[in-house]
């Protein structure tokens, strides 16, 4: 066997142990007068998962908060044996969470556990996404009245629309607040999250008309077709007053990273 071989080899079996799945690296582990071949390999197990929760309290903290110390550590034993590290980045290995604590035969049985978690995921990805300059309202204003028609609307990295049945963000508010939490509720909202120009995370909540434009132009539709939503709830007294409110919003928000037109992007002309 090669070195390169015999190298994989051992690294396949020492994450077969921290993994709790073999102990075929035992052999291959040398102890001392200090500490013992069974007390190293115990001191590497113990290490892996003590980072991997780390790494789970760290980007949960209000999850954390909400669950309490025993059910928190019943969460990450359970998350640990059923999902190990597949990343050289440890920042992508809270992903399943939401997932396992929706599924798992326990935690299922309340849903705004997974909700949590999968709200402080939307959090993690909006502070961690891409940096890129947003478009302006004097943007908006040079543009030519012909352009707008056929213009949509490219968004920041960050935006992220968090859709849940519950009243899971003001749950979140209170406990990050140190304060009670609101008895669960059914409660359709939808919020946005995205990271502002001071590198801060916001979130606010929109109306069903706002979250069915957002939804529309982030479908690649233009402006023709987002305005008709517009008309077909509030009429055609007020629609254009309406659109163009919300759209100079989006931009004092930042959310918009590019007014795209037909000039920017010919293939526009076949949507």
């Amino acid at each position: 066997m090669s070195n390169d071989s015999e190298l994989r080899q051992r690294q396949q079996q020492m994450m077969a142990f921290l993994l709790g799945q073999s102990d075929d690296i035992a052999p291959h582990i040398v102890g001392d007068q200090q500490v013992s071949a069974a007390d190293r390999l115990s001191i590497y197990r113990n290490a892996y998962r003590i980072r991997l929760r780390e790494v789970i309290d760290t980007d949960h903290p209000v999850l954390g908060t909400y669950l309490g110390d025993d059910l928190f550590d019943r969460m990450v034993d359970g998350y640990i044996d059923s999902i190990p590290s597949q990343f050289r980045s440890l920042r992508q290995y809270c992903d399943p969470l939401p997932e396992f604590l929706r599924t798992d035969e326990f935690f299922a049985q309340y849903p705004q556990i997974s909700e949590l978690a999968r709200f402080e995921r939307f959090l993690l990805v909006a502070f961690d996404a891409a940096d890129r300059l947003p478009a302006t309202v004097q943007d908006l204003q040079e543009l030519p009245p012909e352009q707008w028609p056929a213009m949509t609307l490219r968004f920041h990295p960050s935006l992220q629309m968090f859709i849940t049945p519950y009243n899971i963000v003001e749950i979140w508010q209170s406990l990050k607040a140190e304060k009670a939490p609101p008895e669960l509720m059914e409660q359709n909202s939808c919020w946005v999250l995205w990271r502002n120009a001071d590198r801060l995370t916001e979130f606010r909540s929109i109306s069903r008309v706002e979250q069915r434009m957002l939804d529309t132009f982030l479908q690649g539709h233009n402006l023709t077709q987002v305005a008709e939503i517009i008309v077909e709830q509030e009429g055609h007294d007020s629609a254009a007053e309406s659109l163009l409110t919300i759209m100079m919003q989006w931009l004092e928000l930042g959310w918009v990273q590019q007014l795209v037109t037909e000039s920017d992007n010919p293939d526009l002309s076949l949507i």
